[in-house]
């Protein structure tokens, strides 16, 4: 098994995968089209990067991140989106692979930390990541401000 920076090519194994984790924390079904993550991890508007574990040639995981920073910390950040090992893969080592793999580069990028969220019923995460040393942040608390579709239709005015 191997862990490298996902390509283009990666896109339709991981597509499969991010369906298998939807249906596994009860998310809607995002469908098979790939074309956002292509655009998005490969275009010129790119919002994330992306590692897979490959095993015999074939795509068993991935781990999907991005950048964040904080001015009054001054505090670089990884935020993990996405983490997905195949069912059939689980128990291997695969998903605490592709975590060392996002806090070394993340240590790479001078980061403080990788910060994730959990969905609230997803035990299974919730062990996983605690067998890493994951915490709970006391500090903060997770807020989430809706966007409507007139405010993502209407260019900001520093655009």
């Amino acid at each position: 098994m191997r862990i490298r920076q996902a390509s283009p090519d990666d896109m339709s194994a991981i597509v499969d995968l991010s369906r298998e984790l939807a249906a596994h924390v009860e998310d809607p079904d995002p469908g098979s089209d790939m074309s956002l993550l292509l655009n998005y991890g490969f275009g010129t508007d790119r919002w994330f990067d992306c590692l897979v574990a490959e095993d015999d040639g074939r795509v068993v995981g991935f781990a999907l991140f991005c950048r964040r920073f904080e001015a009054h910390t001054r505090e670089k950040r990884l935020w993990l989106g996405d983490l997905c090992v195949a069912g059939d893969r689980r128990g291997r080592g695969i998903g605490r692979a592709l975590v060392t793999a996002v806090q070394t580069h993340a240590a790479e990028l001078g980061c403080a930390a990788v910060d994730l969220e959990i969905a609230r019923g997803n035990h299974t995460a919730r062990v996983f990541y605690e067998r890493l040393g994951a915490v709970i942040s006391d500090a903060i608390e997770l807020w989430r401000l809706p966007v409507r579709a007139a405010q993502r239709e209407t260019r900001a005015p520093f655009a």
